[in-house]
């Protein structure tokens, strides 16, 4: 559509103004390269904590994992699920993924990337579930795993995939 509207606006200055049978042609603007991309984070280069999540009622719901470059580290990216497991206060439970589909975080000085995890709190066999307060958590694509304090009641888990985070 926009070539047929550059033709006829070629045809109607040539009208007007006469063609000399040079052919005019759309040329792009030269661009350098595209930057290259970010390479994956590597083991130690990361930072990380996690914040509880409430809902309206101020019932915990799960929990939020931030991560973000160390110091001077350049920039790296993380694209994926993280690694989840509930250790303390109850049976050790790993998190399940969610059925979200991941993307590529970039995480840089001012930017870094969060994921969520959810819990549920019904109770199995009708007993109670338990309260915990330390998971395991590796970020996506690493083998860095840390241990993360956070209260959280929950019988089971789920993590969804890292999302861009402006800290």
């Amino acid at each position: 559509m926009k070539r047929i509207a550059f033709a006829g606006a070629l045809l109607a200055a040539c009208a007007l103004t006469g063609c000399t049978g040079a052919v005019a042609s759309e040329e792009a603007p030269v661009q350098g390269a595209p930057p290259a991309p970010a390479p994956a984070c590597a083991d130690g280069q990361l930072n990380f904590d996690a914040e509880p999540m409430m809902n309206a009622a101020g019932t915990t719901v799960g929990f939020t994992i931030s991560y973000w470059v160390v110091g001077a580290s350049g920039a790296c990216s993380l694209t994926g699920f993280p690694g989840v497991t509930a250790t303390d206060g109850g049976p050790q439970v790993d998190a399940v993924r969610g059925d979200e589909v991941p993307t590529t975080v970039v995480l840089d000085r001012e930017h870094g990337a969060q994921a969520v995890v959810e819990t549920t709190v019904i109770a199995h066999q009708s007993s109670a579930c338990p309260t915990y307060t330390e998971f395991l958590t590796t970020p996506p694509n690493t083998t860095d795993t840390r241990s993360v304090s956070v209260t959280v009641p929950g019988c089971e888990f789920a993590v969804y995939p890292v999302y861009a985070w402006s800290r």
